[in-house]
C-alpha cells in the first residue's frame, strides 16, 4: 500500500514537473488582432530581415517595426521599459546574453524547431535560442589593398599603415569577438585573452587601425576603410550594397564564431505575435532566408544549391572557434572591455 502511494505521489510530482515546462502556445488569429511586432537591434539591411520580417507580415496580417540599436542598448532600454513595454522580440550576441538573463528579461519559450537546434545554441531553460553565426573576417577593398592579410600577424605590416577599421569593444560585439579571435590566433583563448589584447594594442601603437572613422557602409564606399573587420556575413552583404571589389578574407590562424540569440520579452505587449516570429525565423524557411544574406544557420539544414554557392566553404574557416559556455564566454569578453582601457593607453 505503501508503495503505491509513493508511486502516485511520484506521478504527481511528475506531471506538475512537466507542466512547469509547459509554454504558452501562440495564436495567429490573435496575433492578426495584436497587429503589431516591435522589435529592436534587426534592421532591414541586417542578414536578409527586410525580406524575412516582409514574409512574416504577409503570413500573420501584423505590420513590423524596428529600433535598430545595439545588443548592451536593448538591455538598458528593457529594463527602462519594463512599467510601459514596447519591444516584443530582439536579436542579440551572445556575449550580452548574461545580463539579459540575470535581469529576467526573457520570456521561456520552446520554438516549434526546439529539438533540432544543437544543444549548445539554445538555453536549456528555453528563454532564447541562436538563430544563426557569423564568423570574424577581413573585408578587404582589392582597389586600395595590393597585398591581401591572411593572418592575425599579417596585419602588423607596414604595409597597412593607416588602413584597418575596427570598432571599440566595449560597445561593439564585431570588436569583442575580433579581439577573442586574435588571442586565439597567439596561444590565447577564452581564459587567456591577453594575447588578443596585445596584438591590438601593438596595431593601435603602429598607427595601423585607422582613429577617426566610423566602420559603416558609407565609411567603406567612401573608400576610408580599405581593411575592415567585420562578421563575415556583414562583408558580403556590404560588398553587394557597394559594388566595390571587396573580399571577404577569414584569417587562417582563427576566428571566432559569435551567435546571434532570438529570445521574447518577458512583458512582450504582442505575445501571440512574438511566439510565431520566434517559430518562423528558426523554421526551415526561415533559416534558409537567413542563409539568403550570407548568415550561418543554426540549424542543420540543407540549403539550396543557388544559396549555398553564395557562401563561402566549411574549410574556408579552418580555426574556427565557438563560445565553450556562457558563463566562460561572458568572463572573456568582460575582460577584454576591462582591458581595453589599457590598449588605448588611458
Amino acid at each position: 500500500m505503501k508503495k503505491r502511494k509513493l508511486l502516485i505521489v511520484l506521478f504527481v510530482l511528475c506531471v506538475l514537473s512537466l507542466s512547469a515546462f509547459q509554454v504558452m502556445t501562440p495564436d495567429p488569429d490573435l496575433a492578426k488582432k495584436e497587429g503589431e511586432l516591435y522589435s529592436y537591434g534587426m534592421s532591414d539591411d541586417w542578414v536578409n530581415l527586410g525580406n524575412i520580417f516582409a514574409d512574416f507580415e504577409d503570413m500573420y496580417g501584423v505590420v513590423h517595426t524596428d529600433t535598430d540599436m545595439t545588443s548592451a542598448e536593448q538591455i538598458v532600454h528593457l529594463l527602462a521599459e519594463k512599467d510601459a513595454p514596447v519591444m516584443d522580440v530582439a536579436d542579440i550576441g551572445y556575449d550580452a546574453l548574461g545580463r539579459l538573463l540575470d535581469e529576467n528579461l526573457a520570456m521561456v519559450y520552446r520554438n516549434t524547431s526546439w529539438d533540432s537546434i544543437p544543444e549548445n545554441f539554445k538555453d536549456p531553460d528555453g528563454r532564447w535560442s541562436v538563430a544563426y553565426w557569423g564568423a570574424i573576417s577581413f573585408l578587404i577593398n582589392t582597389d586600395l589593398v595590393k597585398n591581401i592579410p591572411h593572418t592575425w600577424n599579417d596585419l602588423l605590416k607596414e604595409e597597412y599603415h593607416d588602413m584597418i577599421c575596427s570598432r571599440d569593444p566595449r560597445a561593439s560585439s564585431y570588436a569583442t569577438a575580433s579581439v577573442l579571435a586574435a588571442a586565439y590566433a597567439n596561444g590565447g583563448d577564452e581564459d587567456n585573452v591577453q594575447p588578443g589584447l596585445d596584438l591590438f594594442a601593438q596595431l593601435r601603437k603602429s598607427g595601423n587601425i585607422r582613429d577617426g572613422v566610423v566602420l559603416n557602409v558609407a565609411s567603406v564606399q567612401k573608400g576610408e576603410c580599405p581593411i575592415s573587420i567585420v562578421y563575415d556575413f556583414d562583408g558580403f552583404n556590404k560588398r553587394d550594397a557597394t559594388g566595390l571589389p571587396l573580399e571577404v578574407v577569414i584569417p587562417e590562424d582563427a576566428t571566432v564564431g559569435m551567435l546571434f540569440a532570438q529570445y521574447i520579452s518577458s512583458v512582450a505587449p504582442h505575445p501571440n505575435a512574438a511566439m510565431l516570429w520566434n517559430d518562423f525565423i528558426l523554421s526551415d524557411k526561415g533559416q534558409m532566408m537567413l542563409a539568403d544574406g550570407y548568415a550561418h544557420p543554426a540549424r542543420d539544414i540543407e540549403l539550396p544549391q543557388e544559396i549555398s554557392a553564395k557562401m563561402l566553404s566549411k574549410d574556408s574557416y579552418p580555426n574556427l572557434h565557438f563560445p565553450t559556455n556562457l558563463e566562460n564566454f561572458s568572463a572573456a569578453i568582460a575582460e577584454i572591455v576591462a582591458g581595453w582601457t589599457k590598449v588605448l593607453g588611458e
